[in-house]
This record gives structure tokens, sequence and C-alpha cells, in this order.
């Protein structure tokens, strides 16, 4: 194992600067300074966006992880010596597809550079209630061991800074297997805990609204199904025509009672 400051003491000041605020920092709660900024004046974190990268750095400085965020990150994950594992996900667009992203978007282009180089980079991870008015978040600093399937797999130093940059995938996969027995039903790998979560966010959105769709449809085809012509109300479902993309697709014309 090695302590996590042998792979910033190299890098400018200025990159320097915000890595060690985090150092110091690591593992401990507290806010973000309102200037979200260091002593010395650079920046810590972008105000808006989860993946920040400062102006005149081609890699990322930090990455932040809201309660309210619109991708599903996991929990950090802890090995016997208490070194975290931690999936991000990359930033995203609707249409273009997760590998596009990840090699067109100038966010994911940085993380990847911190991953092909060694960079660290800085964890913010926002925590339940406030402080005097102000969010409460949780500080890390990391290195980013391999991307896989839109998320960036992180590894997040323990109590006493240090990290494994030597390890096996096959480690990380035991480590991630250990811990997530709730959701793998076969042998493990990488896909089966990311599609897990895309699964479970997945069936959160579709529940919103669907009660008042299939009522619609209830309603429509006489509690009928569309092909069977059964009318046992408990085994009919509402399915969409064309895939489920928001509430505008929740519409009787796109819907059939099976």
């Amino acid at each position: 194992m090695q302590n996590i400051y042998e792979y910033l003491e190299n890098l400018e000041k200025d990159q320097k600067d915000v890595l060690e605020w985090f150092y110091q920092k690591h593992d401990t709660l507290g806010s973000l300074p309102k200037s979200k900024r260091t002593d010395n004046g650079n920046l810590i974190v972008s105000p808006a966006m989860g993946i920040f990268k400062a102006k005149d750095n081609n890699f990322a400085t930090s990455i932040k992880q809201t309660l309210k965020g619109p991708y599903q990150d996991s929990e950090i994950i802890l090995d016997k010596n208490k070194i975290g594992i931690f999936l991000y996900h990359q930033q995203s667009t609707k249409n273009q597809g997760i590998f596009y992203d990840k090699d067109h978007l100038a966010a994911n282009i940085s993380l990847a550079q911190n991953m092909n180089k060694k960079i660290p980079v800085d964890v913010i991870i926002q925590q339940n209630g406030k402080k005097e008015g102000q969010n409460i978040y949780k500080f890390f600093i990391g290195m980013i061991f391999s991307w896989y399937d839109g998320f960036f797999i992180i590894q997040i130093a323990n109590d006493k800074k240090l990290i494994d940059m030597n390890r096996s995938e096959s480690e990380i996969k035991k480590i991630l297997t250990f811990n997530n027995q709730n959701i793998l039903g076969q042998e493990f790998d990488f896909k089966n805990i990311v599609d897990a979560r895309k699964q479970q966010q997945r069936a959160i959105i579709i529940r919103q609204g669907q009660v008042s769709f299939r009522n619609k449809l209830l309603d429509i085809y006489d509690r009928t199904c569309s092909i069977s012509k059964v009318n046992v109300e408990s085994v009919l479902e509402a399915a969409h025509i064309f895939p489920y993309m928001g509430k505008e697709t929740n519409i009787s014309k796109n819907g059939l009672l099976l």
C-alpha cells in the first residue's frame, strides 16, 4: 500500500493546492467554504456540475455526489484494510450512449486523464441535514482504478490515507461481490452490479405515474385484456406501445391493457 500523497506531490503548485486541501480534510465531515475556494484562492468544486475541472488543468479536480443527483452512484464499500471502492457515474447525454459520452464530454475526458496519469481526485459526498444553513459533506481523496459501462471505479484512501494501486481486477470483484450479495444472483462481474443499479433506477422512474396510467387503460379497455380478452382485473397490466420516456409517454393512446 502507498500513501496517496505520493501521487500528488509532483504536481504544479495550484493543482497540488486543491488536492492538499482534501488530503487534510480526508474522511471528515464539514461544509464547503462559502467562496468554494482554498485559502490560496483555487476553486475546489463546481457550483453546478458533479465533475469539476479547473480551467488550466486537463484532469478533474473533484467529483461531487448530491442527495438528489440524477445518477445511480454506489455507496463506498470498504475492504479489510478500510480502503473504499466507489462507483461514480460519468456525465451523460440523453441519447448519444455511454461510449460516446466517455470520449466526447469534457468532464469524462478529464476523469479519464486522472485514471491514465494516476492523478488523485477529490470526492465530496453530501450528507443528510444542514449545519447553520449550509449543506454537510463528507470529504475524501481517492484514485480512479478503472472504468466500466459508464462508471468510474474509484479507490478511496483509508483512514491512514493509504491506497493499493497494485491490486488486481479480481480483487476488486471479490470486494464488490462480498458486499452486494443482495443484488447478485450469479457469478460476479462488474456488469452485474452496474446493471442492477440501472434496473433499480429504471424501476423507480417507471413507477412514477404508472397507477394513473393503468387506471385510464382499465376504463378504456373495459377491464379486459386487449389480446386474450381475459377480464380478471388483478392480472391486467398497463403496457407502453412506445417505451416509457417520461410522463409524456404515459398517455392512453400509447398504452395497451395486457
